[in-house]
This record gives structure tokens, C-alpha cells and sequence, in this order.
């Protein structure tokens, strides 16, 4: 009941001898998804032929792990070769044969060139360690930044364009608010200034700045006195009838103040 290259069920999967049936379901799903045909659209005829090998295994592997009476009976035969006779460090095959691992250590995964057992039981890294070490010597390995550009690209530039989106928002907003409080400014400075008058006698008057001592402010030029509206009282500046009026609520326009 063992793998046909004398690899344990365990070995295939990457995992401990003591794995959990949760563990082995995880293993067995990883594996598949590594080895489907759809991530291999770009290998060679002698990579998707090993994919397919492994997946053999991998399927057969699962099917008498996935079982607990079948894994149960497995067991007990793996139990059985490291307690044979014939089991010893010279009857193994390679350095990943559980025969030539010896006792306690045959669900572990060696390492096919130093054959020193890995402690990690990752089923992509085990399996990406036998692609490595089956594929042509001459294919350039990805490096790890490759490896890290490939898995955290994709957020990298989704926190860039945020982070460029929030700055522009930003910067249009500022520029809406200032421009808003330019034409507030604008208009301020357009608005019509008030002139004033000073009476000398009577009902004659200068006119004077409002910020100076005043009778009150131009409201509009008449032809006539009695043309003034209410609220207002005429005075006589250079022969010219003005309306003027001490209370601030009462404004007139810029051409009836000047007489334009």
C-alpha cells in the first residue's frame, strides 16, 4: 500500500504521520489546486506529465488517507516495514524513501540533493520542491522579490491609487474653497461705498468720506426736494438735491448716490 516511488501517503501530501483528517483534506485541495491543468497552460509536455503523475498520487494518497478504516490499515503496514528485518539504512531507494529514511522519521520529507529531513510540512513548498528539483537546471528560479511582487503587488498599487485619489480630492476641494473665498473678497471689494454729508448751514452740505463725521449718508439724487422718499430728508450740494438719511437700513444705488 505504499506510493510507487516508495514514498509514504504522508511524504505525498507533506504532512506528519500524526496529521489531522482536517489537515490531510487541506493538504490533498492545495495540492490539487497546484497541480490543475489550468495552472500548467504555459508548462512543457514533460512538466504536465509529472503534474499528472503527482496528482495520481496525490489522489491515491487522499483516497486511503481520507478513510479511517483504509488510513487505519495503512498504518499499521507503515508500522510494519520499519519493524521488519529487512528495513535498515541499506535496503532504502534514495534519500526520500521511507524505507532509507529509517525508523520515527519516515513520514518526514528529505531534501533530494543533502537528504537532511525538512521540519516544514507546506504542501506548496513540498511540492515546489520536487517540481525544483525535476525541472531543467538551466530555468532561472524566481527570486524573492519576484515572489513578493507577485503575491503583494496588486495591494501595493490599490493603497498607492487610494492614496492618490485622497491627495486630489483633497487638493480640488482647497482650490473650490479658495476660489470661493477669492470671489467672496471680490465681491466685497466691488460693493458700493457709501459718501456721507457734512451740513454747513441749513440745508447746505458737503459731501464728506462716512468714516468721518457725517449728518448722515447719500441715499439717492432727486430733481426736486419733495421727490425724496421716506425715511429721508433732502439737502443741497452744488445746486444738486440729495436724499440722505441717518438710518443704515435705508441704501440707494451706486448711480442715484453719485447722480450718474
Amino acid at each position: 500500500m505504499s506510493a510507487p516511488d516508495d514514498r509514504s501517503y504522508y511524504q505525498i501530501l507533506g504532512l506528519p504521520q500524526g496529521a489531522s483528517s482536517q489537515q490531510i483534506r487541506e493538504a490533498h485541495r492545495q495540492l490539487a489546486r497546484v497541480l490543475h491543468p489550468d495552472r500548467l497552460g504555459q508548462a512543457t509536455a514533460a512538466e504536465q506529465a509529472l503534474a499528472e503523475r503527482r496528482m495520481r498520487e496525490v489522489n491515491a494518497a487522499w483516497s486511503t488517507l481520507s478513510d479511517v478504516g483504509r488510513r487505519a490499515d495503512y498504518d499499521r503496514s507503515l508500522r510494519a516495514q520499519r519493524t521488519s528485518p529487512s528495513t535498515g539504512p541499506s535496503s532504502g531507494s534514495g534519500p526520500g524513501s521511507s524505507r532509507g529514511a529509517g525508523a520515527g522519521v519516515d513520514d518526514t520529507y528529505r531534501d533530494p540533493q543533502t537528504g537532511r529531513p525538512e521540519e516544514e510540512h507546506d504542501p506548496d513548498a513540498f511540492y515546489a520542491k520536487l517540481r525544483q528539483a525535476e525541472l531543467d537546471p538551466d530555468e532561472e528560479p524566481l527570486s524573492e522579490w519576484h515572489f513578493w511582487l507577485l503575491r503583494r503587488g496588486p495591494l501595493v498599487a490599490a493603497v498607492l491609487l487610494g492614496l492618490f485619489l485622497f491627495v486630489a480630492t483633497a487638493y480640488a476641494g482647497g482650490s473650490r474653497s479658495t476660489s470661493g473665498t477669492a470671489g467672496e473678497q471680490a465681491v466685497a471689494t466691488s460693493a458700493p461705498s457709501r459718501d456721507c454729508v457734512r451740513i454747513t448751514s441749513g440745508r447746505t452740505a458737503n459731501r464728506v468720506t462716512c468714516g468721518s463725521t457725517n449728518d448722515g449718508h447719500i441715499v439717492t439724487k432727486v430733481a426736486l426736494a419733495l421727490d425724496c422718499p421716506p425715511k429721508t430728508s433732502y439737502v443741497v450740494i452744488q445746486d444738486e438735491f440729495f436724499c440722505v438719511s441717518t438710518d443704515p437700513s435705508v441704501v440707494g444705488s451706486v448711480a442715484e448716490q453719485t447722480g450718474g
